[in-house]
């Protein structure tokens, strides 16, 4: 895990813009740091995992909270609460970083279940990198 936390650290300094701005909040980072935690090495479950994330932002954020559901399921109320916690603000800041509907895709998005079954870390990671992006303002609000 100490791994993970130099990783959120490092990621500032190299061009990321301050984690507490308006645009990137503190709390989707907080909330995976939390889960990830929680998890440990225990689960070896798969989840739905997105690859390519600049296609159809909104669509794969939503994605990821459905997927994320399956966690707090599986693990029960404690980390339950803190998926849904972690939902609650993926679902307010979605919005905020792409507009409404996000980047138009030049194709239709795929479901959920149309994206590969990756172990839950994996899943987990890819999510982090998705907010990276957003937050690095790669995605313009509008």
């Amino acid at each position: 895990m100490w791994l993970f936390w130099a990783f959120l650290v490092f990621i500032h300094p190299l061009g990321g813009p301050p984690l507490q701005s308006p645009s990137c909040p503190w709390e989707p980072f907080e909330g995976l740091v939390a889960i990830m935690e929680a998890l440990g090495d225990t689960n070896d479950g798969t989840l739905y995992t997105p690859d390519n994330l600049s296609v159809c932002p909104m669509e794969i954020l939503r994605c990821f909270g459905v997927e994320l559901s399956v966690i707090g399921h599986e693990e029960g109320p404690p980390l339950a609460r803190a998926v849904n916690r972690l939902q609650r603000t993926l679902r307010a800041l979605g919005p905020h970083l792409w507009g409404i509907r996000g980047r138009a895709a030049s194709e239709p998005c795929p479901p959920c279940e149309g994206y590969p079954e990756r172990p839950v870390l994996q899943f987990l990671v890819k999510l982090l990198e998705l907010l990276q992006v957003a937050c690095a303002g790669v995605h313009q609000v509008g």
